[in-house]
């Protein structure tokens, strides 16, 4: 089988996002937070924006906003994501704009996943980001952010993993691949952590730091502590368990409050605005 290009975007959709485990994970936030159910959501830094498709997709009646800097992604999204939603995609407005001034109707939550919004490396800039998320939120809203840490996200390092053939948001088909995740460089004097995303493998033509990022590694109090500071009432870490059986996490997300002894950690914080 001779390799075949495939976009990275493609690639990074399918060995990064699952937008059913994140629209789950927003509904049981949103319900603990007001009872009810969001219909209006935004996705900042939103890339492809295949989470604010996914989310008028998952209800007639949602509607979505999504934010990015970079006019060709959101092209490349108009493209092959809007397109396949059909009258749907009404309902689905991109926003070419900085995260930091961008003015959107008020929503009942705002994601920012895949650890995006570490780019702000200096506490004031991560502040107006965390104010402007704030000021657009409806009462009783929802900011939804994840991040990593742990002993090993100081490393540097390479990480692995296989991801097994399959078909894109569009049914479009894709082989497998391998997925690699390469911390490049940590500085521990300023937190800066420098980071790519290779795609490998026989199937597919190779793309060597199809993405690179710059951020600051910030500790879950430095983030808690910024959200309360700006008025958020709550901020619930979201944590997988941990089974010793098969040696990894058990895919269970949970509130906890103590969560010890891991080398390395991914989770998600639901930062609440009163209502």
């Amino acid at each position: 089988m001779k390799p075949v290009r495939v976009s990275k975007h493609v690639l990074y959709e399918a060995s990064v996002q699952d937008t059913e485990v994140d629209i789950t994970l927003i509904d049981r936030m949103v319900a603990r937070s007001t009872g009810g159910t969001a219909k209006t959501l935004r996705e900042d830094f939103c890339g492809t924006a295949v989470l604010a498709c996914a989310w008028v997709q998952s209800d007639p009646e949602r509607e979505s906003w999504g934010v990015d800097l970079h006019d060709p992604t959101l092209k490349w999204a108009e493209k092959h994501r809007l397109s396949e939603l059909g009258e749907d995609a009404d309902r689905v407005h991109l926003l070419a704009a900085d995260v930091l001034t961008v003015q959107s109707p008020s929503v009942n939550v705002i994601a920012a996943l895949n650890f995006s919004y570490m780019i702000f490396e200096q506490r004031d800039l991560l502040k107006r980001y965390f104010l402007n998320v704030f000021d657009h939120l409806t009462p009783g809203g929802v900011f939804v952010l994840d991040l990593f840490g742990g002993p090993n996200a100081q490393a540097v390092m390479k990480e692995k993993k296989k991801v097994p053939a399959g078909t894109d948001f569009s049914e479009a088909p894709y082989p497998d691949f391998t997925y690699e995740w390469d911390q490049a460089d940590f500085n521990a004097v300023n937190q800066h952590i420098t980071c790519h995303i290779h795609f490998k493998g026989k199937n597919i033509v190779p793309i060597r730091k199809a993405f690179t990022y710059d951020w600051r590694l910030w500790s879950i109090t430095e983030i808690t502590d910024l959200l309360m500071e700006v008025g958020f009432i709550s901020v619930d870490p979201y944590f997988e368990g941990w089974c010793d059986e098969s040696g990894t996490t058990d895919g269970e997300l949970k509130i906890r409050k103590t969560y010890k002894d891991m080398l390395a950690w991914i989770c998600y914080l639901g930062a609440t605005k009163a209502s």
